[in-house]
């Protein structure tokens, strides 16, 4: 039977913290201005100046502001305005608390597969949690990979980017200049349809809360690992598509190993599949 957990975010960053600090890693909380390939060096807001003969960047949505910041081409990733909602159950209901309700998704055509319109439906769940601290209101459903596509300075999308808009799985392909914070009503439309369907013990009528996040999405919806094909110095990740915080451990010993020169025949294969150097720079 499969099995699936819900992992409480600060926890998990606490204890990579934890293990990072343990194992000799100095954490600087910082925000970077410039980097330097001339010289070798990162300098931040702070006033800090940082050489180095590798840079791994893991700048999530900002990686082509941060690689243009470089002199650097950007890749073909766009960003998008994604939101999740949180329902409590109607009187009388089953619970849906993390103790009894699993966690389980819905997609009309596959993970990353496409509907008629050339879009996708695809919604995921998480339960109740109701964990000490955590501020969980109800069960969480994300409409995914449908938020609005985002081009703005922070979060800009290359020539690549642009002419890769109808590959993804986005109902709405229009690029916007601003984020939104409010409520996407076309996302909590779709969500209602959805609880009201295959869900219909939980109040569609009005959410608990609601949230607002981002994500980085590629062309074929996988994410992007390796050397700068303009410069083997830079090493980076991106364009996790909704996916990547559950791998980042994996991902960091891959990348760790191959600024160290010991990639093994695994980590081989998993940077040959996520070469950056498939998309045209």
């Amino acid at each position: 039977m499969p099995v699936a957990f819900t992992m409480l975010v600060n926890n998990c960053l606490a204890a990579l913290h934890w293990r990072a600090s343990r194992s000799g890693a100095d954490i600087v909380e910082d925000t970077v201005v410039h980097i330097d390939r001339d010289k070798k060096e990162v300098q931040t807001k702070g006033g800090g100046r940082f050489s180095f003969s590798n840079l791994i960047i893991t700048a999530g949505p900002w990686t082509n502001q941060v690689l243009s910041n470089a002199g650097l081409p950007g890749v073909p990733m766009i960003v998008s305005n994604e939101q999740t909602v949180e329902l409590g159950p109607r009187p009388g209901a089953p619970s849906y608390d993390w103790d009894v309700f699993p966690v389980f998704t819905w997609s009309e055509a596959g993970y990353k597969g496409r509907g008629k319109d050339g879009g996708c439906e695809y919604f995921y769940t998480t339960p109740h949690v109701t964990h000490p601290g955590v501020p969980s209101g109800g069960v969480k459903i994300g409409f995914h990979r449908q938020g609005p596509l985002l081009n703005t300075d922070e979060f800009q999308v290359s020539s690549g980017g642009k002419a890769a808009v109808d590959k993804l799985p986005h109902i709405r392909k229009e690029l916007n200049s601003e984020q939104q914070f409010e409520l996407d009503t076309f996302a909590w439309e779709r969500v209602q349809d959805f609880v009201r369907k295959k869900m219909p013990s939980l109040n569609a009528e009005q959410y608990v809360g609601y949230m607002r996040c981002l994500y980085q999405c590629t062309p074929d919806l996988h994410m992007i690992l390796g050397r700068h094909p303009a410069d083997p110095s830079i090493v980076f990740a991106c364009g996790f598509s909704g996916s990547g915080f559950q791998f980042a451990p994996a991902i960091a010993n891959v990348l760790a190993a191959l600024i160290d020169n010991s990639v093994t025949e695994q980590q081989s294969a998993i940077l040959k599949k996520f070469d950056p150097g498939r998309f045209q720079l």
